[in-house]
Order: structure tokens, then sequence, then C-alpha cells
């Protein structure tokens, strides 16, 4: 059995999620609904999206464009809409998965998704799947299908990594 580089890498990230604690497990479907960096892409103008408030910055207004990375993740917005569920999810690092390969891309969560509340994790519905928004240009790093299908197939894990710094009394910030 020849040990190739790439799985020598999915094992270290797999062993560096368990070493972190997972938050929350979850699997469901993965699309797009932003790009800072692209705003004109896939047939589809994103640049009112970037100009959006994020949920995580609940009490001041903070624009993907603000933000200023493809990074940011949006997931169910149901615990966000708590100060507890915030302070337990804002800015942690997800882990994602796609056909078997961890993503080494150090994504956080920023944003609610409505979609992402509510429907199945195994059956793709765009009123209502389980599962993760991302930028499209993260998307389509994940899986090139992206903007032929507009989901993709996931599972994730959100650990207790602060990657970015949510603060309504002052101006957030990537650690």
């Amino acid at each position: 059995m020849q040990v190739t580089t790439a799985a020598i890498e999915t094992v270290a990230l797999a062993a560096a999620a368990s070493a972190k604690q997972v938050i929350l497990h979850g699997k469901g479907f993965g699309t797009y609904y932003y790009d800072v960096q692209q705003p004109q892409t896939c047939g589809t103008d994103l640049s009112l999206q970037n100009q959006g408030s994020v949920m995580c910055n609940f009490n001041s207004a903070l624009s993907l464009n603000d933000i200023n990375t493809n990074n940011l993740v949006a997931m169910s917005s149901l615990p966000l809409k708590t100060q507890a569920g915030r302070a337990q999810y804002c800015g942690k690092r997800v882990i994602v998965t796609v056909n078997g390969v961890v993503s080494d891309t150090p994504f956080f969560i920023g944003d609610g998704c409505e979609r992402c509340a509510h429907g199945s994790d195994s059956t793709w519905d765009p009123n209502g799947a389980a599962g993760l928004d991302f930028s499209y240009t993260a998307l389509d790093a994940l899986s090139p299908s992206a903007c032929q299908n507009g989901h993709i197939d996931i599972s994730f894990d959100i650990v207790n990594e602060t990657l970015y710094h949510f603060d309504v009394q002052a101006e957030s910030r990537i650690i």
C-alpha cells in the first residue's frame, strides 16, 4: 500500500479536529450565497448579498464586504437568534468534508442561513435542507459541480477554536 501526501494530510486534519472539542457535527448540503472576491459569478450578481449584515454581529452592522473573506460560512439561523447561540458558534472553525476529503480551508461561522434551519439532511430541497452556506469561490473549491448543481453533499464539524472575533462593542477582526 502506498501512502500519499494527501492521505497523510487528511489523517492529520482529522486528528486535529478530534483534538479540538466538537461543538456540533452535521451533514447536509453546501450552497453559496455570496462572494466578496468574485461578486459576478456563475451567472449571478452577488453584490447585494455582500452588502448585507451578518447575524454574528447582531447589534451593529457588519457586512460580508466589511469582513472581506470568502471563508465565512452560514449555519442554521435558529441558534444564532439568541445571544447564547451566537456566543457558542460565531467565529468558530468549521471543518468541512466532501466525498471523504477533509478541506484544509479555515472556514468559520459568521452568518445564519434560513434554508439550513429546516428540512432534510439527505434530500435536497431549495426551500429547506440542512447544511451550510458558503461563498461561491469556497464551494467551487470544495467541488467543481457547485455552479452546475447549485449544491453539494457535505458533512462538517464546528469545533471550539475561534478564528474570527465578533464583538458587538468593537470592530470584529480575524485572530
